[in-house]
C-alpha cells in the first residue's frame, strides 16, 4: 500500500506561520536551551500522510520497516497469522480454548470451555487492531469504547505458533481485562490523543510515525506552505542524524529500552520529543546483578548496545561517534539491507584481515560479523522469539538470554548514571507492584525513605506492606495535596481500620482527580454497601460501569446492591452478564447463590453452589448450604 501523494494538511498563511514561531520561540524559554522549536508547545503533530505529501520516497520505504508496519487495524493485509482451518489455542490451567477465525475482512476470538462434551461457556470477541509488524510477533487489542484491551492470543511469526502473549502465561492469563495505557501505545504506535488521564483514548494513530523520531511537525510544515526556507538549519524540525551522540541515542532508547519506565513528577509519556533528554521525562530501571550481568529482554536493545566493547571504547577515546543508526536506517528495512551493509559497518573499525576466527568458521558464516559477534537468541521475556544480541563483542555461548545472573542487588538506570533519590525510591516501589515482589526492593526503598522522607511515597511502601494504620496515621498527622492513587491508597487504608466515614471521602477525592480510573469507583461503591448505603452505592457502580461495562468487580457489587434493595430482576440480569464474562468468579456465583436463596429458586441455586464447589471444594458457606438444600429435598 503507497501513500498517498495529494494529502495535504491545512494550509495556514504567512501570519499565522510567525505568530506560530513567536509562541514557540517563547515556550522555549521553559525548555532549557534547547534549540529545536518544534519543542514548544505551539507545535503539533500533523501526520504521516502530511510529510509524505514531500517527502515520499521516505514515507514509501519507512512503511515497510517494522515501526512502520508495527500498529493496524485488524485486516487480512495486516495479520502475520496463520489462521486457516480451526486452530485452536489452549490454556490448560484455567481451563479455556481460544480460536481466532476470519468472517469476511474482521478478526474474531472466540473463547469457550467443554465440559463432557458440551460447550458450557463461550464468548466472542471482534479484534480491533494487531500490533507488532508481523516480523517477530502479532498480539491482537479490542476497543472498548475509550479503552483498550489485549486479547490473550498473539502469532509468534518465527516459529509460526499460536499462544498467549507474554504475561498471560503460567495461570496469569488475563483473558479480556488487561487495559492498554498511553505508556504502551506511545512505542508502539504514532501519539495517541488522550481523552483523559492515561488510559482512554480519543483517538489511536496507524503505525510510527515520521514524527516519532523528527518530532511534531506543524511549524515545518507551515514555514515551508509559505515559501520560506531556513538558512543553513532547520530548526522547526529535528533531523536526528545532527544531533549530539547521546541525544540521538535517547531518540532510539524511548522505546528500545525496555524496563521500568518512572516519570518525573507533572510528566507524562507524550511529553518527550526528540533531541530532549530523555531522563528529563522519564528514567528507565533494570535489575542490578552482583555477576554484572543484564537482562536480555525483547527491547533493550539500547542497553545492550551501550554495554558492548565497541560503543564503550570509541566513546572513551572521543575518535568518533557509534550510535544505533550508524548501522540501522530508519527508513529502511533491516529485512533488506545485506550482510555487507553491517559488515561494511564494522569494516570501518576493524580490518576483516585482523579477525582472530578460523578461517574454516569464517567461510562457513562467509565472514559475516553480525552472526558471530551479535548473536540470534531467545529472549527472556517473550517466548518463541530470537533477536540479534545488541551487546556487541566476543560473545562466548551461553550469552543473551541463557546468561547466567547473579543475585539481585537492586535497580539501576539505565538512561541516567545519576538519579534522584525519590525517583529511585519509586522505581523500586513500582518494580515490586508491576514485575517482581523481592523484599529487596522493599529494603532499598525503606533505606532511601529513612534520609528523604516523602509522605506519598511511605504511603505507598506502607500500601504494598498492608499497613494500614502507619498509613492512616502520615494522613491524620499531614495536610498535603495528594495525588489520584495517594488519596485512593489512604481510602482503602480508611476502609481496612473501619473508618468507612473518612474511606469514602478520600474515595471521592481520588475519582475527581482521576475519574478515568473506573476501579476507584468500584471501591467507593463496596464502601458505601459496607454502610448499608445501597442506593448511593447503586449510582456510583452504574458510573464506574457507564466507563467499562465489562468490569466484572463491579458488576458483582451492583449486583449484590440490587439483591439489598429487593430489586431482583436488576440483579438477575447483571450478574448473568458478570458469569458469563467470567465464569469462575467466586463472588459473581456467591451473588448468585444470595439472589436464588431470596428469591427462592432452589435448582438454580443447587446448580450455583455446585459450581462453587468445582471452582473451590472446600468453601464452608457452599458445602452447608447444599448440605441443608439437599437435606429439606
Amino acid at each position: 500500500m503507497g501513500i498517498n501523494r495529494h494529502a495535504v494538511g491545512v494550509l495556514l498563511g504567512i501570519g499565522t506561520v510567525i505568530l506560530g514561531l513567536s509562541q514557540c520561540t517563547s515556550s522555549l524559554q521553559d525548555q532549557a536551551t534547547s534549540p529545536w522549536l518544534n519543542h514548544g508547545d505551539s507545535a503539533k503533530y500533523v501526520g504521516m500522510e502530511v510529510c509524505a505529501s514531500c517527502h515520499l520516497d521516505k514515507a514509501e520505504t519507512f512503511i515497510h520497516t517494522g515501526m512502520g508496519s508495527s500498529f493496524g487495524l485488524a485486516k487480512p493485509h495486516k495479520s502475520a497469522g496463520e489462521f486457516a482451518g480451526h486452530q485452536v489455542l489452549y490454556d490448560s490451567i484455567l481451563d479455556f480454548y481460544y480460536r481466532p477465525y476470519w468472517r469476511d475482512s474482521t478478526l474474531f476470538l472466540s473463547e469457550f470451555r467443554l465440559r463432557n462434551g458440551d460447550t458450557v461457556h463461550h464468548r466472542t470477541e471482534a479484534i480491533s487492531y494487531i500490533i507488532g509488524s508481523g516480523q517477530h510477533t502479532n498480539s491482537h487489542l479490542i476497543r472498548k469504547g475509550d479503552y483498550v484491551v489485549q486479547a490473550p492470543f498473539t502469532f509468534y511469526t518465527q516459529s509460526g505458533k499460536l499462544d498467549l502473549p507474554p504475561g498471560f502465561e503460567g495461570g496469569h492469563n488475563s483473558r479480556f481485562s488487561r487495559i492498554i495505557d498511553q505508556e504502551c501505545m506511545s512505542c508502539h504506535n504514532a501519539m495517541p490523543e488522550m481523552k483523559e488521564g492515561r488510559r482512554a483514548f480519543r483517538t489511536i494513530g496507524n503505525g510510527i510515525d515520521c514524527e516519532r523520531c523528527h518530532g511534531p511537525g506543524s511549524l515545518h510544515v507551515d514555514l515551508r506552505r509559505a515559501g520560506e526556507v531556513p538558512v543553513g538549519m532547520d530548526y522547526t524540525i529535528v533531523n536526528p542524524s545532527r544531533l549530539e551522540w547521546d541525544r540521538q541515542i535517547d531518540v532510539c532508547q524511548r522505546c528500545h529500552l525496555q524496563g521500568n519506565n518512572v516519570l518525573k513528577p507533572g510528566k507524562n509519556f507524550q511529553d518527550f520529543r526528540p533531541g530532549m533528554v530523555l531522563a528529563d521525562v522519564f528514567e528507565v530501571y533494570l535489575p542490578q546483578y552482583a555477576d554484572g550481568s543484564g537482562k536480555f529482554n525483547m527491547a533493550n536493545h539500547a542497553d545492550r548496545f551501550q554495554s558492548s566493547r565497541c560503543f564503550i571504547a570509541t566513546k572513551q577515546s572521543g575518535t568518533r561517534e557509534f550510535t544505533c543508526i550508524n548501522c540501522h536506517n530508519p527508513h529502511v528495512s533491516v529485512k533488506t539491507l545485506k550482510s555487507a551493509h553491517f559488515n561494511g559497518v564494522c569494516a570501518s573499525c576493524h580490518k576483516p584481515a585482523d579477525c582472530t576466527e578460523t578461517k574454516a568458521k569464517r567461510t562457513t558464516t562467509e565472514d559475516n560479523c553480525v552472526g558471530c559477534h551479535m548473536p540470534v537468541s531467545g529472549t527472556e521475556d517473550i517466548p518463541h522469539v530470537t533477536v540479534h544480541d545488541h551487546r556487541i563483542g566476543v560473545n562466548p555461548s551461553g550469552s543473551g538470554a541463557n546468561e547466567h545472573h547473579g543475585e539481585i542487588t537492586g535497580l539501576y538506570a539505565v538512561n541516567n548514571n545519576n538519579p534522584e533519590p525519590l525517583t529511585l525510591i519509586r522505581a523500586y516501589l513500582t518494580y515490586y507492584e508491576k514485575f517482581d515482589p523481592l523484599p529487596i526492593y522493599h529494603q532499598r526503598a525503606t533505606e532511601l525513605l529513612k534520609s528523604h522522607p516523602e509522605p506519598s511515597l511511605f504511603i505507598h511502601l506502607f500500601y504494598q506492606q498492608e499497613q494500614w494504620q502507619k498509613i492512616v496515621q502520615l494522613a491524620e498527622d499531614r495536610d498535603v495535596d495528594y495525588d489520584a492513587f495517594t488519596c485512593y491508597r489512604i481510602g482503602k487504608a480508611y476502609e481496612k481500620t473501619n473508618n468507612l466515614a473518612k474511606a469514602v471521602n478520600w474515595l471521592e477525592l481520588a475519582i475527581l482527580r482521576s475519574p478515568a480510573r473506573f476501579e476507584f469507583g468500584n471501591d467507593l461503591g463496596a464502601v458505601l454497601i459496607r454502610q448499608k448505603k445501597y442506593d448511593q452505592a447503586v449510582d456510583v457502580l452504574q458510573t464506574s460501569l457507564k466507563r467499562f461495562p465489562e468490569y466484572v468487580p463491579a458488576l458483582n457489587n451492583l449486583g449484590f446492591a440490587s439483591i439489598r434493595l429487593g430489586e431482583f430482576s436488576q440483579a438477575d440480569r447483571v450478574l448473568t452478564r458478570a458469569r458469563a464474562l467470567d465464569p469462575d468468579n467466586i463472588n459473581t456465583l456467591e451473588n448468585l447463590a444470595l439472589l436464588y436463596e431470596r428469591s427462592a429458586k432452589k435448582q438454580a441455586l443447587k446448580l450455583v453452589l455446585m459450581e462453587i464447589l468445582r471452582i473451590d471444594k472446600n468453601h464452608a458457606s457452599a458445602k452447608a448450604m447444599l448440605s441443608t438444600l439437599n437435606q429439606v429435598q
